[in-house]
């Protein structure tokens, strides 16, 4: 699902109107929750009749109650999350679909400046293709989750795609029940939030309709615009799988820490293809998804808009990793670390939580491993004389127990 991005919502025709302040929450039936909510789409600028249109016949959503409020027990190691994004099906139907419409991204090759590939791997990771982009009522989809929100920083990312998606309809951009796709809200082939579409979405084909759902054109060019907007730049390639040096300094393994390629290599860092690096002079970072006996690679701007589109990590080296295969490239080297087993959701919000009593501030504690919970673990590794690979195993959980029991546990007295 693409991250949602900030939109200029536009003003109401009519100035009398004022917010609400109160705060909307599950305390509220639905019905009731549906009534205050419309002064806020009125604030916005909805018209009453098409707010009463869109969500008089709407009720709560159970599926999507479930799916929100059920976590995955386990979190997915990030080699099993790339195995099935680069499976040989999906590589030999991505590159068919490829010659199928090659005419087609020529052009938004040249308009946009934004590969091929990387267009095809966002659209085979989004929706398989097209095949499947959910089958939600968007409306009720983001109703439920504004009602049902399990604090108000969801609520509030709800209600402000709810309103976004009125516009949509608003606007005469999609009918109402032509606004499908996933629980979450996300629409469409490319799965754009509604605050997204109506920042990127494109009439590629000039047919007056912004098709995500059914016109590949449309598709493949709001996907591109996305990356374009995002920061795309068309001569830089996303990366490289790289070797570390046996005495390498693990200080230098942080986003913030750029190098061109070149100076990465008078430090002994090498292309693991035994290569010379083919952009010398880009600026690149490390990323080490699985620790330091895992593969290491070194990434540019381009990796880090690919990851404007999703915030997950897997899925950015994901569709970095299909894109390159797509064009030809080689597989990832060297080999996971397929022995370690997997966090539990449980597991990676203990191991948060000891950060964050420890002064390495992960965030709040939400069970996912994202880059700044990698940062905390990596600072703390440094900071115990560990390598700062950021790699949250249960060894390092077992660590964290042990030193906070012993922070905690008064001396013994004696006599």
């Amino acid at each position: 699902m693409l991250s949602s991005v900030a939109v200029a919502i536009p003003e109401s025709a009519s100035k009398t109107i004022t917010k609400p302040t109160t705060k909307v929450s599950a305390k509220l039936n639905f019905e009731q929750w549906k009534m205050v909510f419309k002064q806020e789409a009125l604030a916005d600028g909805i018209d009453s009749i098409l707010y009463d249109q869109a969500l008089r016949r709407i009720k709560p959503d159970s599926v999507v109650i479930k799916l929100d409020t059920n976590q995955p027990e386990f979190t997915r190691n990030i080699w099993d999350y790339i195995d099935n994004a680069t499976s040989e099906k999906r590589l030999k139907r991505g590159q068919r679909l490829l010659r199928k419409y090659q005419l087609l991204f020529d052009q938004i090759e040249k308009k946009y400046g934004v590969q091929r590939e990387v267009i095809v791997a966002i659209w085979a990771m989004e929706s398989d293709f097209g095949r499947n982009y959910g089958s939600k009522n968007v409306i009720r989809s983001l109703a439920t989750l504004a009602h049902h929100a399990r604090s108000e920083k969801r609520e509030k990312f709800a209600k402000e795609e709810l309103l976004a998606a009125l516009h949509i309809i608003q606007d005469n951009k999609v009918k109402v029940g032509s606004l499908i796709g996933s629980w979450a809200g996300a629409m469409g082939q490319p799965q754009f939030m509604p605050s997204s579409y109506m920042k990127y979405a494109v009439d590629y084909n000039n047919d007056n309709k912004k098709n995500i759902w059914e016109t590949e054109a449309d598709v493949f060019a709001s996907i591109a615009n996305f990356l374009k907007e995002a920061g795309w730049r068309e001569l830089e390639d996303w990366g490289v799988e790289v070797n570390l040096p046996k005495d390498f300094d693990w200080k230098l393994n942080t986003s913030s820490y750029e190098l061109r390629f070149v100076r990465w290599r008078t430090i002994g860092v090498t292309n693991a293809s035994g290569q010379s690096f083919s952009q010398p002079e880009r600026q690149a970072n490390l990323f080490i998804p699985a620790g330091r006996y895992g593969p290491a690679f070194l990434v540019t701007h381009n990796f880090h808009v690919i990851k404007k589109y999703n915030k997950s990590l897997s899925y950015t080296l994901a569709v970095a990793q299909l894109s390159r295969l797509f064009a030809g490239g080689e597989s990832i080297r060297i080999a996971w670390p397929r022995g370690d087993k997997a966090l539990s959701s449980d597991q990676v919000k203990e191991i948060q939580k000891l950060l964050n009593e420890d002064n390495h501030n992960s965030g709040e504690p939400d069970g996912k491993i994202g880059s700044k919970t990698r940062e905390a673990i990596r600072t703390w590794q440094l900071e115990h004389g560990f390598a700062g690979d950021g790699y949250a195993t249960i060894t390092l959980l077992e660590t964290l127990r042990k030193r906070a029991k012993a922070k905690h546990t008064p001396p013994l007295l004696h006599d």
